[in-house]
């Protein structure tokens, strides 16, 4: 079988993707619109922004389920005040003795 096809040896193709990688790189230093350092700062930016505004749009329903689990926490921690409160003024009158048997204990 004859092919047209040339054949090419390992190191060839090598110094051709060296090559082309050399001169891709020439290239973009010759036409990139600013720095690196500039570069590396705009694309901090970008991100910082991109992170704050999809951050908040994720945020937000668990900001508002925190919000209302709070609530809730504070009208059970009320009730539960309320009941404790209850409770230890039943226990302060049973335990105290009440004005007329202290008359009677005291003769």
């Amino acid at each position: 079988m004859n092919s047209n096809r040339a054949e090419y040896s390992f190191t060839t193709l090598a110094l051709a993707f060296v090559i082309g990688g050399l001169v891709g790189t020439g290239l973009g230093f010759l036409f990139a619109p600013q720095t690196g350092r500039e570069t590396r700062e705009k694309i901090k930016e970008w991100g910082e922004e991109s992170l704050k505004k999809n951050s908040g749009i994720r945020l937000r329903p668990m900001v508002e389920r925190a919000k209302g689990l709070a609530e809730a926490g504070k009208e059970k921690f009320s009730e539960v005040r309320e009941k404790v409160q209850e409770s230890i003024a039943r226990i302060k009158n049973k335990v105290s003795p009440k004005k007329g048997e202290e008359e009677v204990k005291e003769a």
